[in-house]
């Protein structure tokens, strides 16, 4: 039994990876509020997954606030290969944007977001950066 231990972990090692659960979305969960504290349904979040190495550029992808100006994004979650050697293993990161009209966008990078976000009335129209990334990408697409 030992033998037949030894020769599947020096088997794995030799092909060179081994597979793990990897998220490439986490799961946030945010409270979109003005500064007088109600609640921003209209309120729209962007998030922006990277991988490094480089190679994989998703579009941006956008969750609508509910009418108690909650999003709420799913955790998603693959199998990968983690190899051995160099760029073998992917590396993820994120970065979001929330706007609302009339508002000025806040934006972050990370798994996390703390709650509630407050945002600031704007003078003029601002958006989040995602909203043209979004626009290019979609262009090439459809042409």
């Amino acid at each position: 039994m030992k033998g037949i231990i030894c020769f599947l972990l020096i088997t794995l090692a030799l092909s060179g990876c081994i597979p793990r659960y990897a998220t490439i979305r986490p799961h946030y969960g945010v409270d979109v509020l003005n500064l007088a504290g109600e609640p921003i349904s209209t309120a729209m979040m962007w998030l922006n997954t990277r991988r490094s190495p480089p190679g994989y550029y998703p579009p941006p992808e956008q969750f609508r606030a509910d009418s108690r100006g909650h999003i709420e994004v799913k955790k998603k979650s693959q199998w990968e290969k983690i190899i051995f050697f160099m760029h073998g293993t992917n590396f993820y990161s994120w970065g979001w944007c929330i706007e609302a009209p009339g508002y000025v966008p806040q934006s972050g990078e990370g798994d996390e977001i703390n709650s509630p976000v407050i945002l600031k009335p704007a003078t003029q129209i601002l958006r989040c950066p995602q909203v043209q990334a979004a626009a290019e990408y979609l262009s090439r697409e459809h042409h």
